[in-house]
């Protein structure tokens, strides 16, 4: 490469293949781009996460395109850098001339043109499909990372980020201006792992094609889907940009604890710990109002970490007199580390499906016999029976992969439907979870009574939907980002606390000392 100016670079014209050509012209229409070299840096894109390019000669029969609307001075180095390292990775032909560039360049748009025609057809010529599908495959990309000497792999685990956050406010203005919309962005708050930039919108009727533009956005940072959100000004908006993994912060369970111990211990609420928002601030609510809980998300998504996160929340701020822990665990591993904390609702966790099934009958019957103190006494809910003197505890019912139960006993469905319709007065509260989120595992009347949701990564928009009522969740950055649409709220975005289960062996260790 050191026979390659990037004055001479920026100072060429490139084509590719008359093929290709006639692709990059169409896809520039049917995506409504300006120009051709919009295009062409997709396809090049494109193809650089491809592999070897194959053998064979590429005619240059296409029109050419100056380089200085393919590349700019900011970013022309890194081009020529990517080009350069994807042929000795892949070993192919030294780069280290002009003419060896402009083969390079012919080569990948060419093959990158040619994957994203197939792309478009494949998606039915639908843009939005095709959109997706784009934002879908640069999520999918894996990290590289490179690890210092003598570091050892963690089984990944989750890592506190080795690079600071950048603020891309200039880049953003410029993107955004790429896409006919004028703004001046006003500040910007480097959150865990999102970048909240504060933008003023020059013309007001820019705001639905902002939203509308989102994915588009997403590329052009070359970032994960982006998210819009009214401001707190007029003519304001918040973009909520993912960054690289290399800059998130972690949330660790020392976060969890000093949450715990600032708060309240008022022995009627069942506040939990969610984690943080999108710019750092700690989000908690009240179990007891919620009054029910559905967590969703595929594995690896950090649901399990979640519900340890919420059980390490109620056992720090109550004792055995005031909650005691229904758990329900089929995969007979999660639950394990609470296995003889003195809170356990019969002291054990239910790992086979009669047992768990007993347990749940057992809570129903537990749940009429409150009622009939309730009515007895001349009270409505657990909170007035308390204050009347009744020694009565919260029970809160963890079921890990209630999916599992559902399919495997038909029985099982109404005895969870029931608790979830008429449980909340008598003090009995559920969190169920599932990787499997689908509508024959959760019936609408379930879904109907438990109003209070939280969505961790899912694969498909339909997923999102079964635990939201909303898509989105598909979007998601994984290990513990989530979507929360407690009853009566709309959605807003968290991001859960970092557990390791040694940590959790710890706490539960220590509260029973």
């Amino acid at each position: 490469m050191s026979d390659i100016d990037l004055q001479q670079v920026l100072g060429s014209r490139y084509k590719t293949s008359l093929e290709a050509d006639g692709y990059t012209d169409q896809m520039r229409q049917h995506l409504a781009l300006e120009t051709k070299a919009q295009v062409a840096r997709l396809a090049i894109g494109r193809s650089l996460a491809m592999g070897k390019l194959p053998d064979g000669a590429i005619d240059g029969q296409g029109r050419d395109i100056p380089a200085t609307s393919l590349f700019s001075t900011e970013n022309v180095g890194a081009w020529v850098g990517l080009l350069v390292a994807h042929s000795l990775t892949n070993g192919g032909p030294v780069i280290d001339s002009m003419d060896g560039l402009r083969l390079a360049i012919r080569a990948h748009w060419h093959r990158g043109a040619l994957s994203l025609w197939a792309d478009w057809k494949a998606c039915e010529e639908n843009y939005d499909k095709f959109i997706e599908t784009l934002v879908e495959r640069r999520s999918d990309m894996p990290e590289v990372v490179r690890k210092k000497p003598g570091a050892q792999d963690n089984g990944g685990d989750e890592q506190e980020g080795t690079a600071a956050p950048e603020d891309a406010s200039a880049t953003l203005t410029k993107a955004l201006n790429e896409l006919g919309i004028k703004v001046q962005v006003k500040d910007a708050i480097h959150g865990p792992r999102i970048t909240r930039y504060r933008v003023l919108l020059l013309n007001l009727a820019d705001s639905a094609k902002l939203e509308r533009n989102m994915p588009q956005l997403g590329l052009a940072m070359n970032s994960a889907l982006p998210t819009v959100a009214n401001g707190d000004e007029a003519k304001t908006v918040f973009i909520d940009l993912p960054r690289p993994k290399a800059t998130w912060k972690t949330v660790g369970i020392e976060r969890l604890r000093e949450w715990a111990h600032s708060g309240s211990r008022d022995p009627s609420q069942l506040m939990v710990y969610a984690g943080v928002s999108v710019t750092g601030e700690d989000i908690g609510f009240d179990l007891a109002s919620a009054p029910h809980l559905l967590v969703g998300g595929t594995t690896g998504s950090g649901k399990s970490v979640c519900l340890h996160s919420l059980l390490l929340s109620l056992l720090l701020r109550h004792t055995p007199d005031t909650l005691q822990l229904a758990l329900i665990d089929p995969k007979q591993v999660e639950f394990q580390p609470y296995a003889k904390l003195p809170n356990l609702y019969r002291g054990e966790i239910a790992t086979e499906i009669p047992v768990a099934k007993e347990m749940l009958t057992e809570l129903a019957v537990e749940m009429d016999a409150r009622y009939g103190i309730f009515n007895r006494i001349g009270v409505n809910n657990i909170v007035e029976a308390r204050r009347k003197g009744q020694a009565m505890p919260y029970i809160v019912v963890f079921i890990e992969e209630m999916a599992d139960l559902v399919m495997q006993d038909k029985n099982i469905e109404p005895l969870i439907a029931r608790l979830a319709q008429k449980a909340r007065a008598a003090g009995i509260h559920l969190v169920l979870a599932t990787q499997r989120p689908d509508a024959k595992t959760f019936s609408g009347l379930i879904r109907s009574n438990i109003p209070s949701r939280i969505a961790l990564t899912v694969q498909r928009g339909s997923e999102s939907s079964i635990i939201l009522d909303e898509t989105g969740a598909e979007n998601l950055l994984g290990a513990g980002d989530m979507l929360m649409r407690l009853s009566g709220e709309s959605p807003k975005r968290a991001h859960g606390v970092f557990v390791r289960l040694e940590s959790v062996i710890q706490a539960v260790g220590a509260l029973m000392k």
